[in-house]
Order: structure tokens, then sequence, then C-alpha cells
């Protein structure tokens, strides 16, 4: 089944020149193209699989906007700085499946595009590495054993709600040892936590 999908971008002239270049694209159906001018809720009608659309345009679409109903691949642009990697885990709650580079190459769009259609996350590796390098991480963290339950619950992208559930234990409880985690891996954020636990225990979660 192909991927319906949608193109944004703050210059309708790019968004063309995106459209262009995957026609070829057998698996893909561009079902659409805006720009600044374009509510989201009339993008959300024509039903797409992916929004591909560049940050400076992604900013202007109101908060009461996003619901969850689609995926969105963004492309970082000049308005994509540091601060905004630290807000990713927002993005991600807003519905953001990748981010690429803004010199990403059109393989690397295609390889994107497939991987956030199966549902699964994307980040360009120059924005997982700048994220890597921001914080400091313990080699060898003093995790116990509901540390290390609560860990992989992250890691499999439960909320604390439903890791409370799972344990029997209140949601509070889960937030105080979410808390004391993050300060033992030196990580600040959910994402930055799935990130380092993959790095320092590839395939333990």
């Amino acid at each position: 089944m192909k991927m319906r999908m949608v193109i944004g971008c703050h210059s309708y002239l790019l968004a063309e020149g995106i459209k262009k270049l995957l026609t070829t694209e057998e698996s893909v159906e561009i079902v659409g193209i805006f720009d600044e001018a374009t509510d989201l809720e009339e993008i959300i009608k024509l039903d797409p699989d992916i929004v591909l659309v560049d940050f400076k345009l992604f900013r202007t679409i109101p908060e009461s906007s996003f619901n969850n109903k689609v995926k969105f691949l963004l492309i970082s642009d000049c308005s994509w700085t540091m601060e905004h990697e630290r807000q990713i885990p927002d993005l991600i709650l807003k519905g953001v499946f990748g981010i690429l580079s803004g010199d990403a190459d059109s393989g690397i769009l295609k390889e994107a595009l497939k991987i956030v259609h199966a549902g699964e996350l994307w980040l360009d590796s120059k924005i997982i590495k700048n994220i890597l390098c921001q914080t400091h991480i313990e080699k060898n963290p003093d995790l116990t054993k509901k540390e290390k339950e609560i860990v992989s619950f992250i890691c499999q992208g439960y909320r604390n709600k439903d890791i409370a559930q799972k344990l029997d234990i209140s949601e509070q409880t889960v937030k105080s040892h979410c808390n004391r985690i993050y300060k033992k891996m030196g990580v600040t954020d959910r994402l930055q936590l799935a990130l380092y636990t993959h790095r320092l225990w590839p395939g333990s979660f």
C-alpha cells in the first residue's frame, strides 16, 4: 500500500521541488502540498500518512491543531537550534516521528520516509550526535532492579501512568524513580534516556 504524503514548506516552490523529486517513487503518493497560508485542519482532511514539513513552517502551526492523527517528518533549517534539540521529546508528543538535517540528500529522505511510515522514530545522525554530546553519561550507572524495569518500559514507549499500572505502584512513585534514574545516568528526559540506554546496553531492552 502506498504511503499518502503531504509536503509543506514556507516556500511553495521548494515544496514543488520535493514533490518532483519523489514522483518516481512507486511507494509514495503525494496528495497535496502547502505553505504558510494553509490551515493544518485542511491538510488532515486529505488523510495523509506523513506530513513532510520544514521546521520554519512547522513552528507556525497552532498548538491546538496537533491531534496525533498524522505523522510529521521535519526538515531542520536555519531556524533549528541546539535549544530545539532539547525540545525533541515535546515534538514527539505532537506527532513528530522524524527529523532530517537540512543537508540530507534524497537517499536519506527516502529512507526516513520508510522508517516513519513504519511507525518508527527517525533522527538524523548529526542530531543524535549533538544530543549525545550535550550531557555527561555515567559509564556504569548503578540501577536497582525496579529502576531497570522502569527503564525497560520507558524504552518501549510506555508513559508513567502505564508503568504505574504494570508495576502496581503510584504514578508519583514512578516519577520519583525516573528522577533518580535521570540523575544516575546524567540525562534530562526520556528521549536521552532511551538513546543512552541503547548506547550503553545495546540489545538489552
